[in-house]
């Protein structure tokens, strides 16, 4: 690769990734897979994740168009891959935009938010009002209504500062947790690597991944997809689709037979290989530690907060509670507390014990950021973009709320920061990541501000649609991105334009095939069988969960303060002792709830099972035949599985939405 001197930086210059092919590819995802996505939630309730973290759609685009131009003679480049890689990004983002804003409209007048006194609070600048959402639902073309203006054009406002902050704060993350710290991010590096061995197509390496895909296929076909077929599940258009019949991959909970033994002791496990696998990306200290941190709060926390009485009047320990019930419970009482003062220890202390350092990195930014594979344009220009998109949010929020500016900007530009940085942090050294739980709660339970209406700028909880409130950009991941591009000597700024008018399309896409979708029959109704099981239960769970954080129990000082500093003297003892400064970081993503989306107890055992695996007999078997080896097989192996799984579950979605589409037969 060329490369030409800018002033005393050597600037590469990088290889075309969006060309014809690339952007066909893309075309395709957008016009074809995009919808199939939307209609799938709306069936099954399946968001198109995979597995360790990796979108399997995206995957499958991938691969049919790497064979198909490959077949034509004319393959693609690791650049023109990692562009079309781009859709995984909006996929999760943006993909089911336009059935955010009808799901919001049900759980704000279901008869659970009607009963709560949630309803009565609900501003028309999040949803339209309820005399309008009656019309709506006789509509024809839902979203021409003028009652969406607002709402709407609220929800792209706050995108577009969005995805302003999230660009400037990705190249913050970047230069500090990537090049400065050089973190592994075994996520985005397995990913990479794939890419890598895609298009360079080395033999040895092509290989493992295609028999791990072939695993991943046939391990797929004996634990969901022939339980499914076998099942009664396809003449009745049934909706088998998370759950797994097969003993193999089935989760056993011990915690009711702990109970009489060790009263508030909780223990779950799964054998199933798709949790495991994801401890092949993990070195054996970090799959230890989760697994610490879990045992620590699960087992052991829970038994003594039993012995010692601390469980309130209207929640006592029951010796019939399941995992999943002490561990939400647990965690709604006592440990969302202790997680918020653990992240805000793990986020503050290494700028305290590492300041110099870490005020050194921002100085690498404009090199990181600028040239021809950089795009930001220096440090200054990234600072007023973040703090235009910052305050920008702000103004909107006041204007709709009357919440006060400063107490905004504080959480904004602070809370996005710290945010990213503890996103990054954990993502550098673990699969699942980790964020400060309920910030934007924190914040408005704190300010002890009256009206209601500023915490539906909050992320409704149980939504997975977003909010107003940007304490959470998205910087992490982007600057997972970046590393991805580093690897693949692939440009930045090309990345980011086209991410860009993805999400532009993507959004516009959302639009076209809810609305088409409405046309056919309103939402919810029993052509969605998704909107109709599951949603009562999220707007059950939303109305409960607002009325319970306006009440601030959630939040208690007192937790919050003493782990806040026992977790900053943790941090320094094994920073500086052990020499170990990820362990309270991977001891913390244990201890965070499967049951809200993080890794939890089942998934750091797992993690364990296969990190231990993988680190002790995978590895001295293969280094035995090559050093080098294990490196290049635990990532193409882990993506090569997720491929292969998720091509047997699309398969097996497709074939759940061809029974439910019958309805649309004239016969």
């Amino acid at each position: 690769m060329s490369e030409v001197k800018v002033g005393t930086t050597a600037e590469k210059r990088y290889h075309p990734g969006l060309t014809w092919r690339s952007a066909l590819a893309l075309a395709f995802s957008i016009a074809l897979v995009q919808p199939a996505m939307i209609y799938g939630f709306l069936v099954t309730g399946i968001q198109g994740l995979g597995l360790a973290g990796q979108a399997w759609w995206p995957w499958i685009v991938i691969l049919l168009w790497s064979e198909l131009t490959r077949f034509l003679g004319q393959p693609l480049s690791k650049q023109e891959l990692f562009i079309i890689l781009s859709f995984q990004g909006m996929a999760t983002l943006y993909a089911y935009f336009f059935i955010g804003p009808i799901y919001d409209m049900y759980i704000a007048y279901s008869a659970e938010s009607k009963f709560l006194g949630v309803s009565q609070y609900v501003p028309t600048w999040w949803v339209p009002s309820t005399k309008d959402a009656l019309r709506l639902m006789a509509s024809k073309f839902v979203f021409l209504d003028p009652s969406w203006i607002l709402p709407i054009g609220v929800s792209l406002l706050s995108i577009v500062f969005g995805v302003m902050a999230m660009i400037s704060v990705g190249y913050f993350t970047y230069a500090v947790f990537v090049k400065a710290q050089n973190l592994d991010f075994p996520a985005a590096t397995a990913t990479a690597n794939t890419i890598l061995s895609l298009a360079e197509r080395e033999p040895r390496q092509m290989r493992i991944f295609m028999l791990s895909a072939l695993f991943g296929v046939v391990y797929n076909t004996f634990v969901q997809f022939l339980p499914y077929v076998l099942g009664p599940y396809l003449s009745s258009g049934g909706l088998e689709t998370t759950m797994v019949a097969s003993p193999i991959a089935a989760r056993y909970d011990m915690t009711p037979y702990l109970a009489n033994l060790l009263p508030g002791a909780g223990f779950a496990f799964t054998l199933d290989i798709g949790g495991i696998i994801g401890g092949f990306l993990l070195p054996i200290n970090i799959v230890v530690f989760q697994f610490i941190g879990a045992v620590s709060f699960y087992f052991f926390g829970t038994q003594l907060i039993t012995r010692l009485g601390w469980w309130p009047a209207e929640c006592l320990y029951n010796t019939s509670w399941t995992f999943d019930t002490l561990e939400d419970k647990s965690f709604v009482y006592f440990y969302a507390s202790i997680l918020i003062g653990l992240a805000i220890a793990i986020t503050i202390t290494p700028i305290i014990l590492h300041w110099r350092s870490f005020f050194g990195a921002f100085k690498g930014v404009s090199k990181v950021s600028g040239g021809s594979g950089g795009g930001g344009g220096g440090i200054y220009v990234l600072l007023a973009v973040f703090l235009g998109s910052s305050l920008g949010s702000v103004l909107m929020i006041n204007f709709l709320t009357g919440f006060p500016i400063w107490i905004l900007l504080i959480f904004t530009v602070g809370g996005a920061l710290l945010t990213s940085f503890l996103s990054a942090a954990a993502s550098g050294v673990t699969l699942s990541g980790l964020s400060i739980p309920f910030l934007p709660q924190l914040m408005i339970y704190f300010s002890g501000w009256s009206d209601k209406a500023i915490w539906f700028a909050a992320p409704p909880f149980g939504s997975g649609f977003g909010g107003l409130i940007q304490t959470d950009v998205g910087g992490a991941g982007l600057a997972q991105t970046f590393k991805q591009a580093d690897i693949l000597d692939a440009s930045k700024s090309e990345y980011l334009r086209t991410f860009i008018i993805i999400i532009a399309l993507g959004i516009i896409s959302s639009f076209l095939f809810s609305t088409f979708l409405w046309t056919l029959s309103p939402i919810p109704s029993g052509a969605y069988p998704n909107t109709i099981n599951y949603w009562p239960l999220g707007a059950a769970n939303w109305a409960r969960w607002q009325q319970w954080i306006w009440t601030g129990y959630l939040f208690r000082r007192d937790l919050i303060l003493s782990s806040t500093l026992v977790g900053m003297a943790v941090m320094a003892i094994t920073d500086f002792v052990f020499h170990q400064p990820a362990f309270l970081i991977a001891f913390a993503a244990g201890a965070a709830p499967s049951y809200y989306g993080y890794l939890g107890l089942v998934g750091a055992s797992s993690q364990m099972i296969g990190g231990i695996v993988a680190n002790t007999f995978v590895k001295r078997s293969l280094e035995k035949q090559t050093k080098g080896s294990f490196d290049i097989f635990r990532g193409r192996f882990v993506i090569g599985f997720t491929v292969g799984w998720g091509f047997m579950a699309t398969i097996r979605i497709l074939l759940i939405l061809i029974s439910r589409s019958m309805w649309l037969l004239p016969f």
